[in-house]
């Protein structure tokens, strides 16, 4: 519930039995102790984060929102994933959308989209086919290029860098969700392109006032990812 899977990235870790056996065979012992403690520890942790606005106020360090100016050079839709079907993420359908909202607005005439592929027990799949789809909907109002062998935020930025540069663009909108905002664009200005960070509008934030706990609960999951890896990306000098 808290995302310890996606700190690891083994999202399909299930520790539900392994940690079932261990209560079964420490309750009954003086040891009982080790069961209640941690237990304790992570209930109350859940409770607070899907029932308070902590989340919210947390996140508000992470998220970077800058003045949208009447026209750049091209809209950067970074990627979040996809399913075993082929299927983008909920939150690369929110992220691409704000693109292409943009895009439609006139802010720019290209829309750089990540295009993902990913092995599913021993199949390759991407989610090509339904970015192209949504990405039609749009109509003709900007030029959509897709960008491949994206696996991290940082190869995002080097490989969508290196098409800004031979084609001689200096400035570039980069859409993402909120809290990722931070680290994505501190990453886009590190490869040399100058920035303007736009928060997506994403369904089911669990940021905003009157949240539900599940919305919050998943808000809580991006927060702890976001810390750890903003902080891997300064230890690395990926970021300032």
């Amino acid at each position: 519930m808290l995302g310890v899977q996606q700190l690891i990235r083994t999202p399909d870790l299930a520790l539900y039995l392994p940690a079932a056996i261990f209560g079964a065979l420490v309750g009954p012992t003086r040891l009982r102790p080790l069961v209640w403690v941690p237990a304790g520890v992570v209930a109350t942790i859940c409770i607070v984060a899907a029932y308070t606005p902590i989340v919210s106020m947390l996140a508000r360090p992470l998220i970077r929102r800058d003045p949208i100016p009447t026209r750049v050079d091209a809209i950067a839709v970074l990627g979040m994933g996809l399913t075993p079907d082929g299927m983008m993420r909920e939150e690369t359908l929110d992220r691409l959308l704000t693109g292409l909202s943009l895009a439609k607005r006139g802010l720019a005439p290209f829309v750089l989209v990540s295009r993902e592929r990913r092995s599913f027990t021993g199949k390759i799949v991407s989610d090509s086919t339904d970015l192209q789809n949504v990405a039609t909907l749009a109509g003709p109002s900007a030029r959509v290029i897709f960008v491949d062998s994206v696996v991290t935020t940082r190869t995002e930025a080097m490989r969508m860098g290196a098409i800004a540069r031979a084609n001689h663009w200096s400035m570039v909108a980069v859409v993402t969700s909120p809290m990722h905002t931070g680290r994505a664009c501190a990453t886009f200005e590190a490869v040399g392109l100058r920035v303007v960070c736009v928060p997506a509008a994403v369904r089911g934030s669990g940021l905003y006032p009157g949240a539900n706990a599940e919305d919050r609960l998943r808000a809580f999951r991006s927060w702890l990812y976001e810390v750890f890896a903003s902080s891997s990306y300064k230890s690395r000098g990926w970021i300032r």
